[in-house]
């Protein structure tokens, strides 16, 4: 219990740093993975993220954001390499690494993606840990609207 009251805590800091247009956690394999999206013209201007990402970037760019915390401890893990692919409605897939990147001073991963259709995108999510451990894949289905 404690341990859930923690991420929930985490959650709502998170949201007041980033008010993500669309946010989903998820439990998988030991790891709290959470994913978050903004339009990248809010991403950039961020602390933590403004010297990360482009000051140009193509209409419809979408920042993904995405935590990934210990599930017993909930220590944040900062030192993962995070690749994401972003098969839009239409079925075209995207694939890249995320950026080793920090909001409020705690690491996250994020990459800018262009959403350029509304429906349903799906985010497929594959985490290699820095330590050896086994590679956690999940997924998240994103409802975006032009």
């Amino acid at each position: 219990m404690k341990i859930a009251s923690l991420f929930a805590t985490t959650a709502l800091a998170a949201l007041a740093a980033f008010p993500a247009a669309a946010q989903q956690m998820k439990a998988v394999n030991g790891l709290v993975i959470n994913f978050g999206l903004m339009s990248a013209e809010q991403a950039v201007h961020a602390e933590g993220h403004r010297d990360a990402h482009p000051d140009k970037f193509p209409s419809g760019s979408q920042h993904v954001l995405i935590t990934v915390a210990d599930e017993k401890s909930g220590r944040r893990i900062a030192d993962a390499q995070v690749m994401v692919e972003l098969v839009d409605p239409k079925g075209k897939a995207v694939s890249k690494p995320l950026l080793h990147t920090s909001a409020a001073g705690m690491p996250d991963y994020s990459e800018l993606f262009v959403f350029g259709w509304s429906g349903s995108y799906t985010l497929r999510v594959n985490i290699a840990p820095a330590n050896g451990a086994q590679s956690v894949k999940t997924s998240f289905i994103v409802h975006h609207q032009l």
